[in-house]
């Protein structure tokens, strides 16, 4: 029988492939590093744990300078590329 958190296990690597953008690649990146933390707190992974929970906060701060444009001009015009992409 599947468990629930066998299909976390099973979505996370999943939802890489589905990425396209960069906005879309920094948001399911997100929920990738939280899935597999969910999954490694579970299963007691502790050196999968390890890398994802410093990456999730650095993947939220890039993003956050994405959409804010607050990393110096380079990121304000890429922000500005991105939007106008619908990305």
């Amino acid at each position: 029988m599947i468990r629930v958190i066998d299909l976390v296990g099973y979505a996370a690597p999943m939802m890489v492939l589905l990425l396209t953008r960069e906005m879309s690649l920094r948001t399911l990146g997100m929920l990738n590093h939280v899935a597999v933390v969910i999954f490694s707190i579970v299963a007691c992974l502790l050196p999968v744990l390890l890398p994802h929970l410093i990456l999730l906060p650095m993947s939220a701060l890039r993003l956050w300078d994405m959409l804010t444009g607050t990393s110096g001009d380079g990121a304000r015009q890429q922000a500005d590329w991105l939007r106008q992409k619908g990305g």
